[in-house]
Protein backbone atom coordinates (compact mmCIF):
# COMPACT_ATOMS: atom_id res chain seq x y z
CA UNK A 1 0.00 0.00 0.00
CA UNK A 2 1.23 3.49 -0.85
CA UNK A 3 0.28 5.01 2.48
CA UNK A 4 1.14 8.59 1.52
CA UNK A 5 -1.12 8.40 -1.52
CA UNK A 6 -3.87 6.75 0.53
CA UNK A 7 -3.61 9.59 3.05
CA UNK A 8 -3.96 12.13 0.26
CA UNK A 9 -7.05 10.34 -0.99
CA UNK A 10 -8.50 10.26 2.52
CA UNK A 11 -7.90 13.99 3.03
CA UNK A 12 -9.55 14.81 -0.30
CA UNK A 13 -12.57 12.63 0.51
CA UNK A 14 -12.87 14.24 3.96
CA UNK A 15 -12.61 17.77 2.56
CA UNK A 16 -15.04 17.25 -0.31
CA UNK A 17 -17.43 15.07 1.72
CA UNK A 18 -17.75 12.90 -1.35
CA UNK A 19 -15.99 9.91 -2.91
CA UNK A 20 -17.15 11.06 -6.35
CA UNK A 21 -15.87 14.64 -6.02
CA UNK A 22 -12.58 13.37 -4.59
CA UNK A 23 -12.16 11.07 -7.57
CA UNK A 24 -12.91 13.92 -9.99
CA UNK A 25 -10.39 16.24 -8.37
CA UNK A 26 -7.73 13.54 -8.21
CA UNK A 27 -8.58 12.46 -11.77
CA UNK A 28 -8.92 8.81 -10.82
CA UNK A 29 -11.81 6.35 -10.77
CA UNK A 30 -14.36 6.12 -7.99
CA UNK A 31 -13.28 2.52 -7.50
CA UNK A 32 -9.68 3.55 -6.83
CA UNK A 33 -10.78 6.06 -4.21
CA UNK A 34 -13.02 3.49 -2.52
CA UNK A 35 -10.24 0.91 -2.57
CA UNK A 36 -7.68 3.34 -1.15
CA UNK A 37 -9.94 4.21 1.80
CA UNK A 38 -10.74 0.58 2.47
CA UNK A 39 -7.06 -0.36 2.38
CA UNK A 40 -6.17 2.50 4.71
CA UNK A 41 -8.87 1.50 7.20
CA UNK A 42 -7.70 -2.12 7.09
CA UNK A 43 -4.12 -1.00 7.71
CA UNK A 44 -5.18 1.12 10.70
CA UNK A 45 -7.70 -1.42 12.00
CA UNK A 46 -10.15 1.46 12.39
CA UNK A 47 -13.12 2.86 10.54
CA UNK A 48 -12.38 6.40 9.39
CA UNK A 49 -15.55 7.24 7.48
CA UNK A 50 -19.20 6.48 8.09
CA UNK A 51 -20.97 6.24 4.76
CA UNK A 52 -24.59 5.87 3.81
CA UNK A 53 -26.37 6.18 0.48
CA UNK A 54 -27.07 9.85 1.25
CA UNK A 55 -24.13 11.29 3.14
CA UNK A 56 -20.66 10.79 4.51
CA UNK A 57 -19.16 11.70 7.88
CA UNK A 58 -15.92 11.12 9.72
CA UNK A 59 -15.74 8.89 12.73
CA UNK A 60 -13.98 10.14 15.85
CA UNK A 61 -10.88 8.24 14.73
CA UNK A 62 -11.26 9.73 11.25
CA UNK A 63 -11.40 13.28 12.59
CA UNK A 64 -8.25 12.72 14.62
CA UNK A 65 -6.49 11.05 11.69
CA UNK A 66 -7.47 13.89 9.34
CA UNK A 67 -5.73 16.47 11.52
CA UNK A 68 -2.56 14.43 11.55
CA UNK A 69 -2.66 13.73 7.82
CA UNK A 70 -3.05 17.39 6.95
CA UNK A 71 -0.08 18.42 9.03
CA UNK A 72 2.12 15.61 7.76
CA UNK A 73 1.22 16.14 4.10
CA UNK A 74 1.72 19.89 4.32
CA UNK A 75 5.16 19.40 5.82
CA UNK A 76 5.99 16.80 3.17
CA UNK A 77 4.83 19.09 0.33
CA UNK A 78 6.81 21.96 1.80
CA UNK A 79 9.93 19.83 2.07
CA UNK A 80 9.60 18.46 -1.45
CA UNK A 81 8.89 21.89 -2.84
CA UNK A 82 11.96 23.34 -1.18
CA UNK A 83 14.18 20.58 -2.55
CA UNK A 84 12.68 20.74 -6.03
CA UNK A 85 12.92 24.51 -6.15
CA UNK A 86 9.19 25.05 -6.73
CA UNK A 87 8.99 27.17 -3.61
CA UNK A 88 11.25 29.67 -5.36
CA UNK A 89 9.49 29.49 -8.73
CA UNK A 90 5.75 28.78 -8.55
CA UNK A 91 4.31 26.50 -11.21
CA UNK A 92 1.39 24.22 -11.97
CA UNK A 93 -2.28 25.11 -12.38
CA UNK A 94 -3.87 27.77 -10.19
CA UNK A 95 -7.64 27.30 -9.94
CA UNK A 96 -9.30 30.67 -9.35
CA UNK A 97 -13.01 31.22 -8.79
CA UNK A 98 -14.36 34.76 -8.93
CA UNK A 99 -17.71 36.45 -8.84
CA UNK A 100 -19.07 37.60 -12.17
CA UNK A 101 -19.68 40.92 -10.40
CA UNK A 102 -16.03 41.88 -10.76
CA UNK A 103 -15.01 44.11 -13.63
CA UNK A 104 -13.71 41.87 -16.46
CA UNK A 105 -11.03 44.46 -17.23
CA UNK A 106 -9.80 44.59 -13.65
CA UNK A 107 -9.82 40.82 -13.26
CA UNK A 108 -8.00 40.30 -16.55
CA UNK A 109 -5.41 42.92 -15.63
CA UNK A 110 -4.81 41.28 -12.26
CA UNK A 111 -4.40 37.78 -13.72
CA UNK A 112 -2.24 39.04 -16.57
CA UNK A 113 0.07 40.80 -14.12
CA UNK A 114 0.36 37.66 -12.01
CA UNK A 115 1.14 35.54 -15.08
CA UNK A 116 3.86 37.95 -16.18
CA UNK A 117 5.52 37.52 -12.80
CA UNK A 118 5.01 33.74 -12.70
CA UNK A 119 4.90 32.45 -16.29
CA UNK A 120 5.12 28.79 -15.23
CA UNK A 121 1.70 29.01 -13.56
CA UNK A 122 -1.34 28.17 -15.69
CA UNK A 123 -4.55 29.83 -14.54
CA UNK A 124 -7.93 28.15 -14.69
CA UNK A 125 -10.58 30.80 -14.00
CA UNK A 126 -14.21 30.04 -13.17
CA UNK A 127 -16.83 32.77 -12.84
CA UNK A 128 -19.64 32.10 -10.39
CA UNK A 129 -22.59 34.15 -9.22
CA UNK A 130 -22.36 32.56 -5.77
CA UNK A 131 -19.31 31.61 -3.79
CA UNK A 132 -18.72 27.85 -3.90
CA UNK A 133 -17.12 25.81 -1.15
CA UNK A 134 -13.50 26.57 -1.90
CA UNK A 135 -11.99 23.30 -0.68
CA UNK A 136 -14.79 20.91 -1.60
CA UNK A 137 -14.88 22.21 -5.16
CA UNK A 138 -11.13 22.11 -5.60
CA UNK A 139 -10.29 25.82 -5.94
CA UNK A 140 -7.02 27.37 -4.78
CA UNK A 141 -8.30 30.91 -4.28
CA UNK A 142 -11.48 32.95 -4.63
CA UNK A 143 -12.34 36.61 -5.27
CA UNK A 144 -15.79 37.68 -4.15
CA UNK A 145 -17.86 40.62 -3.11
CA UNK A 146 -18.16 40.25 0.65
CA UNK A 147 -21.63 38.89 1.23
CA UNK A 148 -23.68 35.76 1.96
CA UNK A 149 -23.15 34.46 -1.56
CA UNK A 150 -22.62 30.97 -0.14
CA UNK A 151 -20.12 29.46 2.21
CA UNK A 152 -16.53 29.49 1.07
CA UNK A 153 -15.78 26.97 3.78
CA UNK A 154 -15.91 26.51 7.51
CA UNK A 155 -14.20 29.27 9.48
CA UNK A 156 -11.46 26.84 10.46
CA UNK A 157 -10.77 26.00 6.80
CA UNK A 158 -10.36 29.36 5.09
CA UNK A 159 -8.81 32.78 5.53
CA UNK A 160 -9.96 35.99 3.87
CA UNK A 161 -8.37 39.35 3.18
CA UNK A 162 -10.45 42.43 2.40
CA UNK A 163 -8.97 44.13 -0.65
CA UNK A 164 -8.88 47.83 -1.43
CA UNK A 165 -10.33 47.49 -4.90
CA UNK A 166 -12.04 50.74 -5.86
CA UNK A 167 -15.80 50.43 -6.10
CA UNK A 168 -17.18 51.37 -9.48
CA UNK A 169 -19.86 54.02 -9.62
CA UNK A 170 -23.42 52.70 -9.74
CA UNK A 171 -26.32 54.59 -11.26
CA UNK A 172 -30.09 54.26 -11.35
CA UNK A 173 -31.56 54.10 -14.83
CA UNK A 174 -34.54 53.09 -16.94
CA UNK A 175 -35.60 52.95 -20.57
CA UNK A 176 -37.29 56.08 -22.01
CA UNK A 177 -40.23 53.88 -23.03
CA UNK A 178 -40.75 52.85 -19.41
CA UNK A 179 -40.46 56.42 -18.12
CA UNK A 180 -42.89 57.68 -20.78
CA UNK A 181 -45.58 55.39 -19.40
CA UNK A 182 -44.89 56.19 -15.73
CA UNK A 183 -44.03 59.29 -13.74
CA UNK A 184 -40.25 59.53 -13.56
CA UNK A 185 -39.03 59.15 -9.95
CA UNK A 186 -37.03 62.05 -8.53
CA UNK A 187 -36.60 60.76 -4.97
CA UNK A 188 -35.66 57.26 -3.75
CA UNK A 189 -38.96 56.90 -1.91
CA UNK A 190 -40.77 57.17 -5.26
CA UNK A 191 -39.28 53.81 -6.26
CA UNK A 192 -41.97 52.03 -4.23
CA UNK A 193 -44.43 53.04 -6.97
CA UNK A 194 -42.32 51.54 -9.74
CA UNK A 195 -41.31 48.18 -11.12
CA UNK A 196 -37.70 47.50 -10.18
CA UNK A 197 -35.15 45.01 -11.46
CA UNK A 198 -32.68 43.62 -8.94
CA UNK A 199 -30.40 40.76 -8.13
CA UNK A 200 -31.88 38.08 -5.85
CA UNK A 201 -31.23 38.30 -2.14
CA UNK A 202 -29.55 35.18 -0.71
CA UNK A 203 -31.38 35.60 2.60
CA UNK A 204 -34.76 36.07 0.88
CA UNK A 205 -35.03 39.46 2.56
CA UNK A 206 -36.20 42.49 0.58
CA UNK A 207 -33.62 43.88 -1.79
CA UNK A 208 -32.18 47.15 -0.51
CA UNK A 209 -30.77 49.97 -2.60
CA UNK A 210 -28.76 52.57 -0.71
CA UNK A 211 -28.84 56.18 -1.93
CA UNK A 212 -27.07 59.26 -0.58
CA UNK A 213 -28.16 62.86 -1.23
CA UNK A 214 -25.93 65.89 -1.76
CA UNK A 215 -25.83 66.52 1.99
CA UNK A 216 -24.55 63.03 2.68
CA UNK A 217 -27.82 61.80 4.18
CA UNK A 218 -28.63 58.14 3.57
CA UNK A 219 -31.83 57.01 1.89
CA UNK A 220 -32.07 53.20 1.97
CA UNK A 221 -34.96 51.78 -0.03
CA UNK A 222 -36.37 48.30 0.59
CA UNK A 223 -37.82 46.87 -2.60
CA UNK A 224 -40.10 44.11 -3.76
CA UNK A 225 -38.59 43.70 -7.24
CA UNK A 226 -40.89 42.78 -10.09
CA UNK A 227 -38.00 40.93 -11.73
CA UNK A 228 -34.86 39.44 -10.23
CA UNK A 229 -31.95 37.91 -12.10
CA UNK A 230 -28.44 36.99 -10.98
CA UNK A 231 -26.60 38.60 -13.89
CA UNK A 232 -25.82 42.31 -14.37
CA UNK A 233 -25.92 41.84 -18.15
CA UNK A 234 -29.45 40.46 -17.96
CA UNK A 235 -30.45 43.27 -15.59
CA UNK A 236 -29.26 45.73 -18.26
CA UNK A 237 -31.21 43.96 -21.02
CA UNK A 238 -34.33 43.92 -18.88
CA UNK A 239 -34.00 47.65 -18.26
CA UNK A 240 -33.54 48.29 -21.99
CA UNK A 241 -36.68 46.24 -22.66
CA UNK A 242 -38.64 48.58 -20.40
CA UNK A 243 -39.25 46.09 -17.60
CA UNK A 244 -38.44 48.62 -14.90
CA UNK A 245 -35.81 50.64 -13.06
CA UNK A 246 -32.36 49.18 -12.41
CA UNK A 247 -29.16 50.11 -10.61
CA UNK A 248 -26.15 49.25 -12.75
CA UNK A 249 -22.43 50.05 -13.08
CA UNK A 250 -22.01 53.32 -14.95
CA UNK A 251 -19.43 51.82 -17.30
CA UNK A 252 -21.85 49.05 -18.27
CA UNK A 253 -24.54 51.51 -19.39
CA UNK A 254 -22.40 54.44 -20.61
CA UNK A 255 -23.04 53.60 -24.28
CA UNK A 256 -26.75 53.20 -23.55
CA UNK A 257 -26.85 56.69 -22.04
CA UNK A 258 -25.00 58.08 -25.06
CA UNK A 259 -27.43 56.52 -27.54
CA UNK A 260 -30.53 57.22 -25.45
CA UNK A 261 -31.36 53.55 -25.00
CA UNK A 262 -31.34 54.12 -21.25
CA UNK A 263 -31.74 57.30 -19.22
CA UNK A 264 -30.14 58.05 -15.88
CA UNK A 265 -32.66 59.03 -13.21
CA UNK A 266 -32.51 60.70 -9.76
CA UNK A 267 -29.27 62.47 -10.61
CA UNK A 268 -29.42 64.35 -7.31
CA UNK A 269 -28.67 61.08 -5.53
CA UNK A 270 -25.71 58.75 -5.69
CA UNK A 271 -25.79 55.03 -5.07
CA UNK A 272 -23.81 54.17 -1.96
CA UNK A 273 -21.60 51.20 -2.82
CA UNK A 274 -19.36 51.61 0.22
CA UNK A 275 -20.45 48.21 1.53
CA UNK A 276 -19.28 46.49 -1.64
CA UNK A 277 -15.97 45.06 -0.47
CA UNK A 278 -13.95 42.48 -2.33
CA UNK A 279 -12.57 39.57 -0.33
CA UNK A 280 -9.69 37.32 -1.32
CA UNK A 281 -10.42 33.85 0.09
CA UNK A 282 -7.96 30.96 0.29
CA UNK A 283 -7.51 27.73 2.28
CA UNK A 284 -6.16 28.07 5.79
CA UNK A 285 -3.01 25.97 5.81
CA UNK A 286 0.36 26.24 7.42
CA UNK A 287 2.13 25.78 4.09
CA UNK A 288 0.21 27.08 1.10
CA UNK A 289 1.40 25.88 -2.31
CA UNK A 290 3.85 28.33 -3.82
CA UNK A 291 1.46 29.25 -6.65
CA UNK A 292 -1.31 30.12 -4.16
CA UNK A 293 0.91 32.02 -1.77
CA UNK A 294 2.39 33.99 -4.68
CA UNK A 295 -1.09 34.89 -5.93
CA UNK A 296 -2.22 36.03 -2.49
CA UNK A 297 0.91 38.15 -2.06
CA UNK A 298 0.67 39.62 -5.56
CA UNK A 299 -3.03 40.46 -5.23
CA UNK A 300 -2.64 42.10 -1.83
CA UNK A 301 0.34 44.13 -3.06
CA UNK A 302 -1.31 45.37 -6.24
CA UNK A 303 -5.03 45.48 -5.44
CA UNK A 304 -4.93 49.05 -4.18
CA UNK A 305 -2.62 50.43 -6.85
CA UNK A 306 -4.45 52.66 -9.37
CA UNK A 307 -1.88 51.70 -12.00
CA UNK A 308 -2.37 48.01 -11.38
CA UNK A 309 -6.11 47.55 -10.92
CA UNK A 310 -9.02 49.21 -12.68
CA UNK A 311 -12.28 49.81 -10.79
CA UNK A 312 -13.23 46.34 -9.73
CA UNK A 313 -16.80 46.20 -8.56
CA UNK A 314 -19.13 46.06 -11.52
CA UNK A 315 -22.29 44.94 -9.78
CA UNK A 316 -22.88 45.42 -6.06
CA UNK A 317 -26.47 46.41 -5.55
CA UNK A 318 -27.49 44.41 -2.49
CA UNK A 319 -25.42 45.07 0.63
CA UNK A 320 -23.68 41.97 1.89
CA UNK A 321 -21.90 40.99 5.09
CA UNK A 322 -19.58 37.99 4.75
CA UNK A 323 -18.38 36.58 8.07
CA UNK A 324 -15.13 34.71 7.43
CA UNK A 325 -12.82 34.30 10.39
CA UNK A 326 -9.36 35.81 9.99
CA UNK A 327 -6.42 33.67 10.95
CA UNK A 328 -4.01 35.32 13.37
CA UNK A 329 -0.53 34.92 12.00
Amino acid sequence: MNQIYAMRVFVRVAETQSFRRAAQQLKVSNALVTRSIATLEAHLHARLINRTTRNLSLTEAGTHYLEGCRGLLEELDHLEGSVAGTEREPGGTLRVVATGALSPQALTQLLDGYRRHYPKVHIRLTLAERMPHLIEDGYDVGLFIAGPLATAGAAAEVDSIELSFAAQRLVACAAPSYLAARDEPHHPEHLALHSCIATPSEQRAPAVWHFVDSDGDAHPVALDPSYTVNSPLLVRLAAIAGMGIAVLPESLVADDFATGTLKRIMQGYTVDESQAKVSLVYPRRRHLPAKTRAFVDYTVEHAGSPAAVLPAVAHAIVAHDLHLARHAS
